[in-house]
Formats: C-alpha cells, sequence, structure tokens
C-alpha cells in the first residue's frame, strides 16, 4: 500500500487504485478499458486484459468533513484522480480527456492540476469554430501544478511507471464535455511509450505540439493552499480574474 503524507491530510492508495483518506475509505468513479476504447489511438488493443480493467479511479468531493462549508461557500470542488501505470499496445494510460462549459462570455471554466504522486503529462488543445488552433504538451511531476486556461480541452496521461496521483480544483458549477473526444477518437495527438507524439488522423493535419513548462504557484499543496486563502481562487468561478500572473515558466 502506497502511503503519502501532505499537509492537508494522509493518502492510502492499494494496488486496486482505492483510495483512503485520513483513515476514511472513498467512493469512486471508475473509467475501465471499455470506456476508453473510442479514444485510444487503437480501440481494439487490450494486451490480454479484460474490457472490466479499471484504467483510473476520480474522487470526487475528496474533501475533510470541517472544510465542507468553505468548498461549498466558494463553489469549489476538490477531486483526486489515480492512474494505474498501463499501456495499451504503444499508448500510454491515460483519461478520457474533456472541455469546459462557458462560465463567463467567451471563456469557459479553468481548472487547477497538482501532481501529488507519479509522473504526469498534461495535453491541451484549444478550438476555434470546431478547427483546431493549438496543442500544448505539459509534463508535470510530483508537487507540480498546472492551470488549464479557459477555452482549452485536456486530457491527463500517466508517463510513468508508478501510479498518478492527480489533485484538482474546479468550480462546482462545472460539468465536463466529453463530446469531441468522443467524435474524434481522442485528443489531437496520442502520446506513447517513450513520449513519442502521433497525430491522430481525425484531426486532419493539426498543428505541431508546443512543449510548456508553465506552472502554477504552490505554496505547500493545493488543499492547503485553497483553505489558507479561498478568496485567490475566486478566478475558478470567474475567469475573467485569471491573469498572467498566475502563471510562472519553470525553464
Amino acid at each position: 500500500m502506497l502511503k503519502i503524507a501532505f499537509t492537508f491530510g494522509k493518502l492510502e492508495v492499494t494496488d486496486n487504485l482505492d483510495l483512503i483518506f485520513n483513515g476514511t475509505p472513498l467512493h469512486p468513479q471508475s473509467r475501465k478499458l471499455n470506456d476508453l476504447a473510442k479514444v485510444l489511438m487503437d480501440p481494439t488493443i487490450t494486451d490480454g486484459r479484460s474490457g472490466d480493467t479499471i484504467l483510473y479511479k476520480m474522487y470526487r468531493e475528496a474533501i475533510l468533513d470541517k472544510h465542507y462549508d468553505l468548498f461549498t461557500k466558494n463553489i469549489l470542488r476538490f477531486d483526486i484522480t489515480i492512474m494505474a501505470p498501463i499501456v495499451l499496445g504503444e499508448e500510454l494510460n491515460k483519461t478520457l480527456g474533456h472541455s469546459h462549459p462557458e462560465a463567463a462570455a467567451g471563456l469557459s471554466y479553468p481548472e487547477i492540476y497538482q501532481v501529488l504522486y507519479g509522473n504526469a503529462c498534461f495535453l491541451l488543445q484549444k478550438l476555434e469554430k470546431g478547427k483546431l488552433i493549438e496543442f500544448k504538451v505539459i509534463e508535470a511531476d510530483a508537487g507540480d501544478a498546472v492551470v488549464i486556461p479557459p477555452n482549452y480541452g485536456h486530457v491527463s496521461v500517466n508517463r510513468g511507471d508508478m501510479p498518478l496521483i492527480l489533485a484538482n480544483l474546479v468550480s462546482g458549477n462545472f460539468t465536463p464535455i466529453y463530446g469531441d473526444y468522443l467524435s474524434k477518437c481522442g485528443a489531437a495527438y496520442y502520446m506513447l511509450k517513450g513520449n513519442r507524439m502521433v497525430p491522430n488522423p481525425s484531426y486532419g493535419s493539426p498543428p505541431l505540439p508546443i512543449f510548456s513548462k508553465e506552472r502554477y504557484h504552490i505554496t505547500n499543496d493545493l488543499y492547503t493552499d485553497f483553505i489558507s486563502d479561498p478568496r485567490s481562487y475566486a478566478f475558478l468561478n470567474d475567469p475573467t480574474k485569471l491573469g498572467k500572473a498566475t502563471f510562472f515558466d519553470n525553464r
């Protein structure tokens, strides 16, 4: 069992990706191989695994009781996702992918992710009038935090050989939109072993990936930083408050 301690509490993760938070088992939503078949580079690849093989588990509102009112008042949700270190053919394990609904005129809800354990890659893509205009790749390791800016869809990839544990903070009014990823067989690029990027033919000739090292500044951890200063996260409900000062480049 994997055990990790943070300022906000202790996480214990079993080999089955089950999560125990401060001694309390949490109930997940699971994504299985069958659920992701439509977004895989090769939807027929199983490597001998059952379609019921769990690729990752999502724990919604992983919040301590004493902080529940604070998250509710600020209309924010803190989730934890645990991804298995699975490779399907050549493709690394990933989330299904989603875009965000509009929060303000012309701006969708932003979102913050922090890598709590393991090695991640975030694949961000931006469309205008149905056409892909930008594809961004951000690698992140334990402790790193990344903002998904307004008007970007995204996929999270486990690029390591260990479980990947992600935390995310997002508006409580937010509902993910999966349609573009399901209809186009995933993101504009597939991430393979060796960090190779292969274009998805459903997008025609997508723009070349931009490799970025943008980070969101974290003092302790995402959970602790939020409860210490909730007002600084108002931009998650009102993206007009999100300024470039929020980011720094880790190059």
